[in-house]
């Protein structure tokens, strides 16, 4: 069974103001996210609405786990307060990123940084003069499954109360949601090594076919996943480097992530490469992580 430790500390904020500073260490998954999310109710219900949380410690986030730390950030946010992440693990980072997450979250990578962004007076939240509203608010649509009829008032973040799912609207009326209970996650450490391509294409093949994917676009996944891996051991320079990689899988795609803290993912944009990548996927990107390595995705579309 899962373990999270929590190591909880009080820190003086700029404004005077006394905030939390929650250590953790271990995972946050099925069998510890109810005393994850019961420990964070306790601190607001206490009377403190500004927490750092602090990840660096933390080994391993599932599915529920990314689920709850949206909603608890959602309840710091409604009584005037906030959660900001301090340490993320790259590994999580580029799960956020591949889940689209990233932008609900405020990251940091030391405890000071993050202290001192809570003496900003809220400026963080005020919209920037390109961000005013395009579009006429209250905004209606629809849930993309349930087909139940949403209404807000304004650009945010929000819980469907009959779902239970998440969904943000900004300011040009772009609506994402975040289903995360139906998001299935496969997430293995490996060494910076071709060898381990076919297991890696096995697992690829798998988590595509319980999709119900194509023929072809599960054999385009695996040739993109042996292609990734031959990437990774040609620019690899120490034999004891390893990667993260990442699967997730919904109802629309699936995507398949390396994540590299060393010099492997460092590639040029227009590296033939990703050129020959782009051929078998509907969408590859190369990014620079915000917080140190580099994520390569790709993702195959259900339809």
């Amino acid at each position: 069974m899962a373990v999270l430790n929590f190591d909880i500390k009080s820190v003086n904020l700029p404004s005077g103001e006394e905030s939390k500073a929650v250590f953790l260490s271990g995972s946050i998954d099925a069998s510890t996210n109810q005393t994850f999310e019961g420990r964070l109710s306790d601190i607001l219900s206490a009377g403190t609405n500004k927490v750092l949380l602090v990840l660096t410690n933390v080994k391993y986030i599932n599915s529920t786990g990314l689920g709850t730390i949206v909603k608890c950030v959602d309840n710091f946010r409604e009584q005037d307060g906030d959660i900001k992440l301090v340490g993320v693990p790259t590994k999580v980072i580029a799960l956020f990123e591949m889940l689209g997450l990233l932008a609900l979250f405020e990251t940091h990578d030391t405890i000071e940084e993050a202290v001192a962004s809570f003496g900003a007076g809220g400026a963080a939240d005020a919209p920037a003069e390109e961000e005013v509203a395009s579009v006429n608010f209250p905004l209606q649509f629809k849930h993309p499954s349930t087909g139940m009829g949403l209404n807000v008032n304004r650009p945010g973040r929000f819980k469907d109360p009959r779902s239970g799912d998440y969904f943000s609207v900004d300011a040009k009326g772009t609506i994402e949601f975040y289903e995360m209970h139906k998001v299935k996650i496969v997430e293995i450490k490996i060494p910076c090594d071709t060898r381990y391509s076919p297991g890696l294409m096995a697992m690829a093949k798998g988590l595509a076919e319980s999709m119900n994917l194509s023929e072809d676009a599960i054999a385009s996944a695996e040739r993109s996943v042996d292609e990734a891996c031959s990437i990774i051991g040609k620019n690899n320079v120490d034999p004891g480097d390893t990667c993260n990689v990442l699967m997730v899988a919904d109802k629309e795609k699936l995507q398949i992530g390396f994540v590299s803290s060393s010099e492997a993912l460092n590639l040029a944009e227009n590296d033939p490469c990703l050129v020959a990548l782009q051929q078998s996927m509907d969408d590859v990107k190369h990014l620079v992580l915000p917080n140190k390595g580099y994520l390569l995705t790709m993702a195959k579309k259900t339809a």
